[in-house]
């Protein structure tokens, strides 16, 4: 029977060189997957190349989801159009183009109404409490005109005046906001008893915070309940 040759230290060593030891393989390999997570995570942060398709699919899954004025879904097709002209050397004057004729048709085909989005956001914002200027400071802020705030906020002082029991009919609808604030934040009467005096500047600065006058805050902390709750039917009943 043959005898297997015995191996000396040199001929050790010279496998040792070509051969991972230990945990070395799985090093390796840990390594490579690290490296190509990092590239399909590079890949999926790449922005997106623009494309007229690619505009209106975009702009169709946004307002599914949200409501939007014109000017807002226009700022956020720019943000896309300006990654794309950095990532891909997009025309711009092209992409331009695009975006235009996609808002065209969104208007078109009635997912973008700004008339319907000022009365609505407007509506919303007054339920919740927030005095009328505060609501025309934040129309303006998402681009709706002047003209179309004017009109939304009108409206929406004829829906409350109509809303509201006889006894606060011609009532400034801006006390019917701060009782509204009030009660969501649990200011004045709707405090307990026992700490009601000891909150009262601090209630009063918090409809102060929100754009209400002194005059205003004054009535609404120091009016009883079943007062409030004849100027929140304005509120109550739109």
């Amino acid at each position: 029977m043959t005898q297997k040759q015995r191996q000396g230290p040199e001929t050790l060593e010279s496998d040792g060189e070509n051969k991972p030891v230990g945990n070395a393989r799985f090093s390796t390999s840990n390594r490579k997957n690290t490296q190509n997570a990092k590239d399909k995570q590079r890949e999926a942060n790449r922005p997106r190349r623009v494309t007229r398709d690619y505009l209106m699919n975009y702009a169709t899954w946004y307002l599914e989801r949200f409501a939007a004025s014109r000017a807002r879904l226009e700022k956020l097709m720019r943000g896309k159009i300006r990654l794309s002209v950095a990532e891909y050397g997009t025309d711009p004057e092209e992409a331009e183009n695009w975006m235009k004729s996609v808002l065209s048709t969104c208007e078109k085909a009635g997912f973008i109404n700004d008339d319907a989005y000022a009365k609505g956001r407007a509506r919303s914002l007054f339920r919740k409490g927030k005095a009328m200027r505060v609501i025309a400071a934040d129309l303006s802020s998402r681009g709706i005109a002047s003209d179309q705030i004017d009109t939304a906020l009108k409206d929406l002082k004829a829906e409350a005046e109509q809303a509201a029991y006889d006894e606060v009919r011609g009532t400034d609808p801006n006390i019917a906001a701060a009782a509204a604030y009030a009660r969501r934040r649990r200011l004045g009467p709707w405090r307990r008893p026992d700490i009601r005096d000891e909150k009262r500047e601090k209630d009063m600065a918090a409809l102060a915070r929100q754009g209400f006058g002194y005059d205003t805050a004054t009535r609404i902390i120091n009016s009883d309940l079943d007062e409030l709750n004849d100027l929140l039917s304005m509120i109550d009943g739109i």
